[in-house]
Order: C-alpha cells, then structure tokens, then sequence
C-alpha cells in the first residue's frame, strides 16, 4: 500500500532496505522528538505495503506539516526532525544534488481524484526552501518518532523482544504523501529485534503486551544519500529507544551493538 506518511504516513513500496544495535535496558530517557501518522493506498501503489497497514504501527508515520518555518530546520538534541513531506523532499533535493522544482515541494500529492493544483513557490518561499536545503546538507542527522507499536511476546533464546511489522523491512520504501519522493532504511534487520536482559524492563513489557498495550519509538539515522532518479533518500540506523505511554524509555538499542 502505497502510505503516505503524513505523519510519518510511512508507505513500505516494496521490499527495498532498512539496521543493527547495542542496547541499554532500563532508564535512559532521551527527550526527542516528532510524531508519525499513516496514509491509505493510492491508486498508482496501492498494492504496496507499508507501515500505515502494520500491525502495531498504526498510525506509526511523522506528522504532515507543510511548513517552511521560515526557512529553519527543526531540531532536536542536534538532530533534523523528519517528518513530514516537505522535509523529506527537501532532504532528497539536497543530497541528490538535482535541480530543485519549488512547486514539487510545495504542491501536496493526494489521493483524491482530482489533484490539487500546483503551487508556485513566492520569492520568499524560494528563499527558505534554499535555506533548508543548506540546513539538510548540514545536518545527516535525522529524527524519526513512530507511535502505536505492538510487541512480540519475549523470545528466552534471543533475549529479545521481535518486532515483526512492517517497521524494519529490507527492501522497504516508506512516504509521508502520494508522491514518488520516499525514504529506506540502509540496514535495518539488527533492529527487528529488541534485546532485553533487564528483569524489570521485561517484567513491565511483558505485563503491557499481555494487556494489548502499545509503545512509541525514537528512531535515530544518518542520511547515507540520495537518488535523483528514484527520488529516493537512504539513511543508515544508528539507534532506536523504545518508550511507553508516557514517554518512559524501556529499551534504548544500538547499531553495531
């Protein structure tokens, strides 16, 4: 299903890429970041599947905001927040190196029949469009928060807790509108599952998936490049931490780890 991530509207296109870990149970609190949402098919992908119709992360996208926020890059603990369609295109534009096409960044791509008329970018649009385009090139870091993901019951042999959605797939496009513009995961499969040796942790995780409750996650990356021709970004994982629902860290895991 073609998602859009509207609020991370995550679309996974068809298998294409996704990471590795070191973990740290218990309390590490790490105060970031933004929200995801999710999307329905569009008639171009809509056989493709993606986070919006995974189980557990529904709606596990980053929140819409077409925004230029007059021209400054949003934040956190020095990372860019990743979450929305306007960031992820200008991400793409500013690590492919192609020409940009203002109206592609600031035109929303639906799936209504009719689509919305293209929007010309004023000259001051262009100027803060510029501005985060020289901010993304500076900041590789990126934040992404997704919401409403369902565990596993834990696994004794691994010591871990599999997260068996759609969330880290090898192969994996994801999107936050209609548009070809997408993300992948560089090496996501050491992140599928979550390792837990802390008695206390897994006791609490436990308790919460017997009860059918979800958790959020912090997923951190580093962009590894772009492809003009796909219009595709590739980021690396670097870290996840998984959180309950009040923002309580519970396992917070490592690439490499």
């Amino acid at each position: 299903m073609r998602e859009t991530q509207k609020s991370w509207t995550a679309r996974a296109r068809k298998p294409s890429r996704l990471v590795a870990a070191l973990l740290v149970c218990g309390a590490v609190a790490l105060p970031w970041l933004s929200e995801l949402a999710v999307s329905a098919p569009s008639e171009t992908n809509q056989n493709v599947p993606g986070l919006a119709d995974t189980p557990g992360t529904h709606p596990s996208l980053p929140g819409m905001d077409r925004a230029l926020n007059g021209g400054m890059l949003k934040t956190e603990q020095g990372l860019a927040v990743l979450d929305s369609d306007v960031l992820l295109k200008i991400y793409v534009y500013a690590w492919s190196g192609q020409a940009v096409d203002y109206s592609a960044i600031l035109t929303e791509n639906t799936e209504n029949i009719e689509a919305p008329k293209p929007v010309q970018a004023s000259a001051v649009q262009k100027q803060e469009i510029d501005r985060l385009i020289l901010a993304a090139r500076a900041h590789p870091g990126v934040l992404i928060k997704v919401n409403d993901i369902a565990l596993d019951a834990y696994d004794k042999a691994d010591q871990a807790y599999p997260i068996d959605n759609r969330l880290f797939i090898k192969g994996a496009d994801y999107y936050f509108d209609n548009s070809p513009f997408h993300f992948a995961y560089v090496d996501p499969e050491s992140f599928r599952k979550l390792r837990c040796t802390d008695a206390q942790t897994i006791a609490t995780l436990n308790a919460a998936i017997v009860n059918y409750e979800h958790f959020s996650m912090d997923i951190v990356a580093h962009v590894d490049g772009a492809s003009a021709k796909d219009k595709g970004l590739s980021i690396a994982l670097r870290q996840v931490t998984l959180k309950d629902a009040v923002g309580g860290v519970l396992i917070s895991q490592t690439a490499g780890s």
